[in-house]
């Protein structure tokens, strides 16, 4: 991602034209061992139609600083938003802003470079256990993720409950922290990171399974006792010397943002590119040790060398071209796989943008492949850092200008 007000991962080329704007516009995500590709191991859900109707953005609230998620618990009505400088903070279901943040830890994060509060994500049993937890940069620019729990006002979280569940040191470069956090279907805490920055993975992050950089993690956080998490005994390279238990995949950029997909269990995985192009990873949440090939691969493409070895590798199930000077883009927003109810004609298809340009696209992927590519007229709202969904599977885009937009139909 280009250095934006939101920690999106942005590109190399885009990186070094927009470092000017690295205040103002940071967070896009600055721009993919073992077996290959395979197929969605559950059934498939049945597709509706192609739609037929257009879409629109209604705003719903204004004034957030540089909003970089929207989410909730389970069941629950509110939408809680988080705000790249360490604040979380409540949008209530008339569409009023609570003036109290939920959470304001701007005194504990560090937001150079690509930094900031980064993702939030509400423990699966949340309404009983008021746990959830925080994916930031500290002030030493590592990665943290961190348990908190609400207080006894439901508004209101409970600050000095913090507890580290891991810390991951981040070398000398401020870009590709990654930044997500998400349960997976199998109750275990996904968290997607990145390379460590640097163009073409300097340190050689991404593919080194004794690092913990470019990866996506899998952590069973239902431990009471430190160090707060174990690593399921069905991670591929649990216990296994020289490699770290926690990595569930591997080869990754910037996994800036990625998603489950409620219905079939798949994982949608948004890797920023460097010069040339932008990927979407598709694969199911039973396939473990995937390499998604980065630095080797940028999408389908060489990126070292003209010829490559594409052995062992997972391919994305969908990229892009930058095109001359950006045509199409410069840093994939990834976004979430409709299930909601208002727009039952939607269901199944994946929503994204790209932080440069601000559109609003969707595809079906549906028995191993792609189609029904489409963009949606929407109109423009300037820079996209981040999508949100909420508790009903409603699907937000958030802007860099400090806007919260909920897809309609028009």
């Amino acid at each position: 991602m280009a250095e934006h007000s939101k920690p999106h991962p942005t590109s190399h080329a885009q990186r070094t034209g927009l470092a000017a704007l690295a205040c103002s516009a940071l967070l896009a995500g600055c721009g993919g061992g073992g077996g290959g590709s395979a197929p969605i191991t559950q059934p498939e859900p049945p597709q509706p139609p192609t739609p037929s109707f257009a879409l629109a953005l209604r705003e719903v609230a204004s004034g957030f600083d540089a909003p970089l998620l929207l989410t909730a618990p389970a069941g629950d009505t509110r939408r809680f938003i988080v705000e790249r400088p360490g604040r979380v903070r409540i949008l209530a279901p008339d569409g009023s802003v609570r003036a109290t943040p939920f959470l304001d830890l701007s005194g504990l994060i560090s937001t150079t470079g690509e930094g900031g509060l980064l993702s939030l994500a509400f423990h699966p049993g949340y309404a009983q256990n008021g746990r959830f937890y925080i994916y930031y940069t500290d002030k030493f620019s590592n990665i943290a993720i961190d348990e908190v729990r609400v207080s006894a006002d439901a508004n209101v979280a409970d600050k000095d409950s913090l507890k580290r569940i891991i810390t991951i040191p981040h070398p000398t470069y401020t870009n590709h922290y990654g930044g997500l956090l998400a349960f997976g279907p199998d109750g275990y805490l996904y968290a997607g990171t990145g390379d460590g920055g640097g163009a073409g993975d300097p340190d050689n992050n991404a593919q080194n399974l004794d690092s913990l950089l470019g990866k996506m993690l899998r952590l069973n956080v239902d431990n009471p006792l430190p160090p707060l998490y174990t690593t399921p005994a069905d991670n591929p390279f649990a216990g296994q010397d020289g490699k770290r238990g926690e990595i569930w995949a591997y080869g990754l950029r910037n996994p800036w943002r990625f998603a489950f997909d409620p219905a079939s269990g798949a994982l949608y995985i948004a890797d920023v590119g460097q010069d040339q192009r932008e990927e979407v990873n598709i694969v199911s949440s039973a396939l473990k040790a995937a390499n998604f090939g980065w630095d080797i691969m940028e999408g389908t493409r060489c990126y070292n060398s003209a010829t490559c070895s594409q052995q062992g590798l997972t391919l994305p199930a969908f990229e892009y071209e930058h095109g001359a000077g950006n045509a199409n883009g410069c840093s994939i927003t990834g976004g979430f796989v409709y299930r909601g109810a208002a727009l039952p004609e939607l269901a199944g298809r994946y929503l994204y943008s790209d932080y440069c340009k601000g559109f609003l696209k969707s595809f079906l992927y549906a028995n191993g492949s792609v189609s029904e590519a489409k963009q949606w007229d929407v109109g423009s709202v300037g820079n996209i850092p981040a999508f949100g969904q909420d508790a009903a599977g409603e699907i937000y885009m958030l802007s860099g200008a400090g806007k919260v937009y909920q897809i309609v139909r028009k």
